[in-house]
């Protein structure tokens, strides 16, 4: 089997927030879509070992920043290189809250959700969740993940160096 042809489907790029009760946590997904209309429900998969995906269940809600072509880099690699146990990620970001669940203050849009159903996975776990509220927050051309696989990933990797050293200091 060629997994590689499934990087063809598209998804898009998105901040992935919510809380450990104390703080506001998050991660970089790309696995999310609309599912129906009325009322308004998407599915979200996260990745099993996710301490956001964690919180998610003991919530039962999280945020979507949806993020446009013309990121800042360093937003992917803060929320994808590093995990939320260790490192308050919203700590180096503008952000704002919204009934605890934090989102980007530059994004295209935001979408805040609540759980409602769970589907768990040897890998990840689908949340099925209904929007409780969305708006849009900018304009531009939301990025997907093959744009960010094929021509923004280098870009991001170039702050990876500074992540991993700020990560040895706050472990050392």
């Amino acid at each position: 089997m060629q997994t590689d042809a499934l990087y063809n489907l598209t998804h898009g790029i998105y901040i992935l927030g919510s809380n450990d009760d104390k703080r506001p946590v998050g991660s970089v997904v790309d696995a999310v879509m609309q599912v129906a209309d009325k009322p308004l429900v998407i599915a979200l998969s996260c990745r099993n070992n996710s301490f956001t995906k964690n919180c998610i269940e003991k919530n039962g809600s999280f945020s979507l920043s949806v993020l446009g072509q013309d990121v800042n880099p360093f937003i992917i690699a803060n929320f994808g290189f590093q995990s939320s146990i260790n490192v308050d990620k919203w700590n180096s970001v503008e952000y704002l809250t919204e009934n605890g669940l934090p989102y980007l203050k530059e994004c295209l849009a935001v979408v805040f959700c609540k759980v409602v159903g769970t589907e768990i996975f040897e890998s990840n776990t689908l949340f099925v969740a209904e929007v409780t509220d969305c708006r849009s927050l900018g304009s531009g051309t939301p990025m997907t993940y093959f744009e960010y696989r094929t021509s923004f990933k280098n870009e991001v990797l170039k702050f990876l160096p500074n992540i991993l050293n700020k990560k040895e200091k706050n472990n050392g």
